[in-house]
C-alpha cells in the first residue's frame, strides 16, 4: 500500500470524527483547539463512533469492515458503514459538547459558590458592626499553616488588604493537620490577596 493510499484512507475513515469534533467546537462556541487538541479529540471520536457502529452492524447480523481497510489494501471502504459511522457522530458531537459545557458550568457555579461563602466571611468579619471576639480559623495556603484564635483586632487598608490580630492561637500544619504550637498569646497576620486565605468562622465569643 502506497503512502498516498493510506493516506486517502486515513482521511475518509476519520471524516465521522472529523465531523463529531466540529460539532463538539460548534456546542463550545470556539475554534481554537490546537491542533494536537483537535488531532486526539478527531481520533477520539471515531473509536467511539466506530465501536458504536460495529455494534450496531454486528445486531443486525453484517460484518464490519473498517478495521480491516487499515492494514489491507485489497479490502475497499465500505461507502455505508462510513455513511452511518458519519451519522452517529453528529449525535456523539453534540452529547460531548453537552456533557463538558454542563461539567464546565457545575464547576463554575462551585467556584463562585466557594468565592461567595469566602467573601461573606470576609465582610463579615471586617464588618464594622460585628464583634471583635468573634473565633476564627485563618488558612493560610502560601505558608501552608492554619491559625484558630479569637480576633483581637482586624483594619482593612486602602488597599483592601487585611490586617488580622489574633490572641489565644493554636497554630496547625495545613497539609498534615499536626497541631504545631498551642496557646500563642498573640498571632499577626496580613492578607495581601483573598485568593491566598480561607476564613473559617467557629463558635462565637469566648
Amino acid at each position: 500500500m502506497e503512502y498516498s493510499e493510506l493516506t486517502i484512507r486515513l482521511v475518509i475513515l476519520f471524516i465521522p470524527g472529523i465531523i463529531a469534533t466540529y460539532i463538539y467546537e460548534i456546542c463550545q462556541n470556539k475554534n481554537d483547539l490546537s491542533n494536537r487538541d483537535f488531532i486526539f479529540n478527531v481520533v477520539l471520536c471515531a473509536v467511539v463512533v466506530y465501536s458504536l457502529t460495529y455494534v450496531f452492524f454486528s445486531i443486525i447480523g453484517g460484518k464490519p469492515s473498517f478495521f480491516e481497510v487499515l492494514f489491507d489494501s485489497s479490502v475497499q471502504i465500505n461507502v455505508n458503514e462510513i455513511i452511518i459511522a458519519s451519522i452517529l457522530s453528529i449525535f456523539i458531537g453534540f452529547i460531548e459538547g453537552f456533557v463538558v459545557v454542563k461539567i464546565i458550568r457545575i464547576n463554575t457555579k462551585k467556584v463562585e459558590k466557594n468565592k461567595k461563602v469566602r467573601l461573606s466571611v470576609w465582610e463579615d468579619l471586617f464588618n464594622e458592626s460585628s464583634s471583635v471576639e468573634d473565633h476564627i480559623k485563618l488558612i493560610l495556603k502560601p505558608q501552608n499553616l492554619i491559625y484558630e484564635g479569637y480576633v483581637k483586632e482586624y483594619a482593612v487598608s486602602m488597599q483592601d488588604r487585611k490586617e488580622v490580630c489574633l490572641r489565644d492561637v493554636t497554630k496547625y500544619n495545613l497539609e498534615t493537620g499536626e497541631e504545631m504550637e498551642r496557646d500563642i498569646c498573640e498571632v499577626y497576620v496580613r492578607i495581601q490577596s483573598d485568593e491566598d486565605v480561607i476564613v473559617e468562622k467557629l463558635n462565637s465569643n469566648k
